[in-house]
């Protein structure tokens, strides 16, 4: 019986020493993690440029220039002396930056007044005459051709035409995301 206790209680040591070398080892273990992580340089430019004046457009009072701070308004002033005159030009919008962009707002255009408005038609399309489009993308590298026209209108009536020789400073805008 003596020899059953000693047997036994070698056995209960040793299961001891087995629970506590392995609790040992559970608690003492290190996980190590080794991995590689890589962030380039990203950069924003997105603007305008090579603002080119179409053939057949009446002369312009002042030529469009690109604003130098944010590149992405352009100024001209012009005058429209009779109905179906138009002044017209392309411009490009280039994304010379690394991060795709997507326009946010349709083109926006100031300086007409309420009563220009009547007799102008303003447009802002693509070169090809699609409309153009809040949300279409400008991948990184890439560029599109707008075109940009202001006009006076020839189906005019009679009565809405103005009385003296309207001169308008006109700004056009586009504004864009990160897609």
């Amino acid at each position: 019986m003596r020899k059953n206790k000693k047997r036994f209680s070698v056995l209960i040591l040793l299961l001891l020493l087995a629970v506590v070398t392995v609790g040992y080892a559970l608690l003492s273990s290190t996980l190590t993690i080794n991995g590689t992580s890589q962030i380039t340089n990203s950069s924003w430019d997105v603007h305008f440029e090579n603002v080119s004046i179409t053939d057949g457009s009446v002369t312009a009072t002042e030529d469009p220039t690109i604003d130098t701070s944010t590149k992405l308004n352009i100024s001209y002033e012009v005058s429209l002396p009779k109905p179906g005159d138009f002044y017209e030009f392309t411009v490009d919008v280039k994304n010379a930056g690394t991060v795709a962009a997507k326009l946010s707002a349709l083109p926006t255009v100031s300086g007409v007044s309420d009563a220009q408005d009547v007799y102008t038609n303003y447009t802002f399309t693509h070169t090809d005459e699609t409309p153009i489009v809040v949300g279409e993308t400008l991948a990184p590298g890439a560029s599109k051709n707008f075109t940009v026209r202001v006009e006076y209108d020839k189906n005019i009536n009679a009565s809405q035409l103005p009385t003296s020789l309207q001169n308008m400073t006109l700004t056009v805008g586009l504004s864009y995301e990160q897609a």
